[in-house]
């Protein structure tokens, strides 16, 4: 079985949420090679959040944590940054999106 079928099978919970793209925190910790401390760690600080209850349903994420998951590691591991650096700079790329989202909005 290759990358690809382990993180399709991964990406359907049985009694999960029902989302169309949620992986499990295998499936995450497979993709983005981070630790699951460090997955439970930025969770923790609300630098990424779950689709649900993990006490309840399990460690469930969708595509946008994944994808903020490799920039925070991103910034961790090459730049050094520590959760209150990654606070901002998460801050300031969501806060950029929101921008570019408004001038698409004016532009149309």
């Amino acid at each position: 079985m290759d990358d690809t079928d382990q993180s399709s099978q991964a990406a359907r919970p049985q009694s999960g949420p029902a989302e169309e793209d949620v992986y499990s925190i295998e499936a995450v910790v497979h993709i983005t090679r981070t630790p699951r401390h460090q997955i439970a760690v930025y969770c923790r600080h609300g630098l990424i959040s779950t689709v649900a209850v993990p006490e309840r349903e399990g460690w469930w994420f969708d595509g946008e944590a994944v994808r903020e998951l490799r920039r925070i590691e991103c910034l961790r591991i090459d730049y050094g940054m520590n959760i209150d650096g990654l606070h901002v700079v998460s801050e300031l790329f969501r806060e950029v999106e929101r921008l570019r989202e408004e001038v698409r909005a004016l532009r149309r």
